[in-house]
């Protein structure tokens, strides 16, 4: 008797859309301010336009106070901007654009906008065409969130063409950039990070990611962004990469929701620093206690990833939850489990739950190095059509020994070790990317 599944829809992108590496060392300009405040009167919030109240975005910095909003008319600015103020709303409108045609980004000035404090909001801005002719010791980041701040907020901004111009003559593979990244010091902790509905795309990121939390983040949000035909990771939540030993340096509690992610891909063709395929649509490499539900992930190298880079580290806690997964052909379409045995760590304590994926080629799940019965998946659809496989493990008993029941897949999974799940027959898949659904009929 067939049956027919309308699975799950993932959570709409915000209709408000508009359309680790280096720091930036920005003035203290906190330094002219008066050495008391008389804290008894009211401080009156107060809007600066660019062009208007201050000639430059500099210059409107340096006159805002805690609260004020620095709004940028629509327009092309061609320079870089450092906020590091409590208090402060960087604002644009439909129209205002950071161009980098004629501007050259430098290792000490790498990043487009820099912000560095407390109850921060950078909002409605487009930021282009900031491109370094590489190799390059220079990191190109259009939004950097710094170490130590908090209750920051990356709302409606976008991203693209931006990067690296690469040298495919030069086998230096020094090429590092992001389109928005978080850094998280060992000592100095980020919280409450909110990055959303943002567009990054046409991305040139060399060894690193779209958008990043990096280190010792704790408390974020990256929720209905839309990230897309970028040359690497698109959302990563990073941990152990600036000390292996602390367990601080770990992204963590944080929720990646809501995100449409498609056409991820570090093709060697056109991203010199691989050598294969492999680019995430959403990755967790040493992070913890991380929800990632309701995305729509398609056309990348690998849907979504649960893993650890570093030896003896682990990625705990992540639970994987009500994405839908389409056509992450060259690897997988969910891979949990370090990609080496002997060089990278594996997965406890995760989840992976009423997932839908659909792959034609290559694997719907993998499991790479993971082998803990603290590993749950449950109540999975995995389908596979054409060369596509429901499921594989990479590593024989360093891949066995996880709890897998109750999935409907198109494979016996009693050759495995799990007969508590059923074998179906797909005959019928219908993807829909407006509606960013995944329809299954099978029997």
């Amino acid at each position: 008797m067939k049956r027919i599944i309308a699975v799950m829809m993932a959570a709409a992108l915000s209709a408000c859309l508009l359309a680790g590496c280096g720091t930036k060392e920005i003035p203290d300009h906190t330094a002219d301010e008066p050495a008391t405040t008389d804290t008894s009167a009211a401080t009156e919030s107060v809007m600066i336009t660019v062009g208007v109240d201050a000639a430059t975005i500099a210059e409107a910095a340096d006159k805002a106070k805690d609260g004020d909003v620095i709004f940028l008319p629509k327009g092309i600015y061609s320079e870089t901007v450092g906020i590091e103020k409590d208090g402060i709303t960087l604002r644009g409108e439909e129209g205002t654009v950071f161009d980098g045609s004629d501007y050259e980004l430098t290792p000490d000035d790498n990043v487009v906008i820099w912000v560095k404090g407390n109850n921060i909001t950078v909002e409605n801005i487009e930021i282009r065409n900031f491109l370094v002719e590489g190799p390059s010791d220079t990191c190109p980041i259009g939004i950097q969130v710094a170490k130590g701040s908090s209750k920051v907020t990356v709302r409606n901004c976008k991203v693209h063409d931006h990067g690296f111009i690469y040298d495919y003559n030069d086998d230096d593979d020094n090429y590092n950039a992001h389109g928005i990244y978080v850094s998280g010091g060992v000592n100095k902790q980020t919280t409450d990070i909110l990055v959303e509905g943002c567009e990054l795309y046409n991305l040139h990121l060399g060894s690193s990611e779209s958008l990043v939390f990096n280190g010792n983040v704790v408390g974020f949000e990256a929720k209905d962004n839309y990230i897309h035909n970028c040359d690497n990771i698109g959302i990563d939540a990073i941990g152990y990469e600036q000390d292996e030993d602390n367990e601080n340096d770990s992204a963590r509690n944080g929720k990646i929701h809501g995100n449409y992610v498609r056409n991820i891909c570090s093709d060697p063709a056109v991203n010199p620093t691989y050598d294969s395929m492999c680019a995430d649509g959403i990755y967790v490499d040493g992070g913890r206690d991380i929800e990632i539900f309701d995305n729509f992930v398609t056309d990348c190298d690998i849907g979504i990833e649960i893993a650890s880079e570093h030896r003896g580290k682990v990625t705990s806690g992540i639970n994987v939850h009500d994405n839908m997964l389409a056509r992450n052909n060259s690897w997988a379409g969910i891979c949990v489990g370090g990609y080496d045995t002997e060089e990278t760590g594996t997965a406890k304590g995760c989840t992976v739950k009423n997932n839908v994926v659909y792959n034609t080629s290559s694997y719907c799940i993998v499991i790479q190095y993971a082998c803990d019965a603290s590993n749950v998946i449950e109540d999975n659809i995995f389908a596979a059509e054409g060369d596509g496989i429901a499921y594989g493990d990479e590593f024989d008993e360093l891949s066995r020994g996880n709890t897998i029941r109750n999935n409907k897949m198109t494979i016996d999974m009693t050759e495995f070790g799990y007969p508590d799940n059923e074998k179906i027959e797909v005959t019928g898949v219908t993807v829909d990317e407006n509606a960013r659904t995944v329809t299954v009929e099978y029997k």
